[in-house]
């Protein structure tokens, strides 16, 4: 399936004055997608078997499949958006791209999109521009998570840990407890699945808010590695293990919330939601072990979801 066309001179300037991310790497590409043609619902990217990408006079490289160690696992391929942008004659001349691939009864569309790639340190600074929530409605929510679910409490772990830098979570997320943004993005960058670390559900980057609640708490408590949250919205320090309730000296104000006496729903008391500020540090080194093993050690489908790694590609028209 060949497809002839030429860049526009605002086009070709965009790229030639796009920074480097990598050299010979533009920040602003033109990129090929393909995914199924299926108008009923979003599509996944989907490469078709034996898939060849021809670009003017050269081939391009396609991402290989990741090889199983598993018996009877097949190996699998990530279909990541194709860079073309090296191929591409960078004038007025047209360019020539040809896809060909085996041919078993399914029919496949292929889009051409100008993008700009932004790196994990440009999404966090974007974040903290447009992303915070305002901690009087982070309140609120406490409030109205604790009435519904007066029971509820985060597991924590004793594992050695590393503070929250960047708290943060996604809209979509029932739970209180945030992850670390500068990390979560870093492992996206390298490796895109846009999941979350505590629920295991989807949240991917246009659904992320910064905690500015949690953010001050942390300002504030920086002696201590976990929370109590109240029903009435207001919060406490667990300093240690063994003093499960605040000391009196927990009974103040700190940036306009009040942080009253423990509840822990025991001896009619109300109940509160334990939430950890920490980050487990030994997850980035596991973290790194698992990309190169994940997609060997994964069995049976994994849930439909849209396309995550295009998350971190912005037109740039």
């Amino acid at each position: 399936s060949p497809c002839i066309f030429a860049l526009t001179p605002r086009q070709v300037e965009l790229i030639r004055n796009s920074r480097e991310l990598q050299p010979g790497v533009k920040s602003v590409q033109v990129v090929l997608r393909i995914c199924y043609t299926d108008t009923s619902s979003p599509q996944e990217d989907q490469y078709p078997p034996n898939i060849a990408v021809k670009v003017n006079h050269s081939y391009c490289s396609v991402p290989g499949y990741y090889p199983s160690n598993k018996p009877g696992v097949e190996p699998k391929r990530p279909c990541r958006p194709i860079n073309l942008t090296h191929l591409m004659y960078l004038s007025a001349a047209t360019n020539r791209i040809t896809v060909t691939w085996g041919n078993y009864g399914k029919s496949y569309s292929v889009g051409l999109y100008l993008v700009r790639q932004m790196t994990s340190a440009e999404l966090l600074q974007r974040l903290k521009t447009i992303g915070i929530k305002h901690p009087e409605l982070c309140k609120a929510l406490v409030k109205e998570k604790l009435r519904l679910d007066p029971d509820s409490e985060i597991a924590t772990t004793g594992l050695v840990k590393m503070r929250l830098s960047v708290p943060c979570r996604a809209e979509t997320c029932a739970h209180l407890q945030c992850f670390d943004a500068v990390f979560y993005l870093q492992m996206n960058e390298k490796k895109p699945t846009w999941m979350c670390p505590v629920c295991d559900k989807p949240a991917p980057y246009d659904q992320l808010i910064i905690d500015g609640l949690l953010s001050k708490i942390l300002t504030e408590c920086e002696d201590a590695d976990e929370i109590e949250y109240l029903v009435d919205g207001s919060w406490c320090p667990i300093r240690a293990e063994k003093e499960r309730s605040c000391s009196p000296q927990c009974s103040s104000e700190v940036n306009g919330l009040l942080a009253t006496p423990n509840g822990t729903g025991e001896n009619g008391k109300a109940p509160a939601d334990v939430v950890d500020l920490t980050l487990d540090s030994s997850s980035s080194e596991e973290d790194e072990e698992e990309d190169e093993e994940e997609d060997d050690d994964d069995e049976g489908p994994q849930p439909k979801r849209r396309c995550s790694y295009e998350k971190g590609l912005v037109s740039a028209c």
